[in-house]
C-alpha cells in the first residue's frame, strides 16, 4: 500500500470524530510530534516486531484505533506509528479525535490478549508449554540462547509453529506423559523432547522416558546420570541454558554408548557458544 491523500468518511458526536485514513511514513511523523506527554514508556522491541509484520505483510487491521484527544495530544498509537515510520509502509488506521483527556486512564487497562489466547482459540490444547516450546524452537534454530528475550509478533510465532507443527505435536504429546517426572521445568522438558527427537525419535523416547521413570538404570549410564542430576539438584534454579547443556551432555554420552558419571558445566555462563550439541 502506497501513501496517498485519501479522504473518509467521517462520524461525529460533540467533541468526538471518527474516521479511517491511510496512514504512511509522513503522516506518522505529523501525529507522532502531537505525542507530547510520556503516557507510555517507548518499547523499541515492541516496534521493530510491528514493523517487521508490517514489512512481510502479515500485519493486521484489528480495529484497534489511533486515539487523539481533545487538547490534540496523541495518546494511544505511538508503538503502531514508529512501525510505520520504522517499515516505510503505509497501514490503514481507526483514527478517534476529540476524545476526553481523561479516556487515557481506561485505555489498554484490560487484561492483554496472549498468543496462548489464540491457540486456545484455534483448538489447541496444552497452550502455555506450546507457546513456550515455539519461542525455544525459534530462539534454538535462530543460534540465540534458550534464554533470549527478544519479542516476536504472532505471526513470527505461527511461522514456527506451522514448520514445524508435527514434531511439536509429537514432542508435547510425549511431555504431557512425563514432564510431572522430570526435575525441569516443563518447557525445556518439552524442548528436550522436540531437539532429541529431530535426531532419533526412538533413541529419543527411550532416553526421556528413562529419564523420567528410572527403571533397569544402573551408575555410570548417562540416562542415570542425568536423571540423579535433576533429582539431587532440584531445588536449584539452572537457567535454559544450563537444563539444555546437562541433557545433550548427557544425550551424547548415551548416544555413543559411553559410560558417564559426571555432569560438568562449562567455565563461565553456559551461552550457545560453549554448550553441549546433540548429536
Amino acid at each position: 500500500m502506497t501513501e496517498t491523500e485519501v479522504t473518509y468518511p467521517t462520524l461525529t458526536d460533540g467533541d468526538v470524530t471518527v474516521w479511517f485514513e491511510d496512514i504512511g511514513p509522513s503522516r506518522a511523523d505529523e501525529l507522532l510530534k502531537t505525542y507530547k506527554v510520556d503516557y507510555r514508556k517507548f518499547r523499541p522491541s515492541y516496534a521493530e516486531g510491528l514493523a517487521r509484520d508490517m514489512e512481510n505483510g502479515n500485519w493486521n487491521f484489528d480495529g484497534s484505533p489511533i486515539r487523539i484527544d481533545i487538547e490534540e495530544n496523541l495518546f494511544d498509537g505511538q508503538h503502531r506509528l514508529n512501525a510505520v515510520r520504522k517499515s516505510k509502509t503505509t497501514q490503514r488506521f481507526c483514527v478517534i479525535a476529540g476524545l476526553p483527556v481523561k479516556a487515557y486512564d481506561t485505555t489498554d487497562s484490560g487484561l492483554a490478549r496472549t498468543y496462548a489466547d489464540s491457540l486456545r482459540r484455534r483448538g489447541y490444547n496444552n497452550v502455555s508449554m506450546r507457546t513456550a516450546l515455539i519461542k525455544l524452537i525459534d530462539r534454538w534454530n535462530n543460534g540465540l540462547s534458550l534464554g533470549d528475550t527478544k519479542r516476536r509478533t504472532p505471526p513470527e510465532l505461527d511461522a514456527v509453529h506451522n514448520k514445524n507443527m508435527d514434531s511439536i505435536n509429537w514432542a508435547i504429546s510425549n511431555t504431557v506423559s512425563t514432564s510431572y517426572k522430570v526435575d525441569m521445568p516443563p518447557a525445556m522438558v518439552a524442548f528436550a523432547w522436540w531437539s532429541l527427537g529431530q535426531l532419533d525419535t526412538t533413541d529419543c523416547k527411550t532416553f526421556m522416558v528413562g529419564v523420567a521413570e528410572g527403571e533397569n538404570l544402573r551408575k555410570g549410564q548417562p540416562i542415570y546420570t542425568l536423571r540423579e542430576r535433576l533429582r539431587n539438584d532440584a531445588e536449584e534454579r539452572y537457567t535454559r541454558n544450563e537444563y539444555a547443556h546437562l541433557t545433550f551432555q548427557a544425550w551424547n554420552a548415551f548416544r555413543d554408548s559411553k559410560e558417564l558419571t559426571r555432569l560438568q558445566f562449562p567455565s563461565g555462563l553456559v551461552s550457545r557458544d560453549n554448550m553441549a550439541v546433540p548429536r
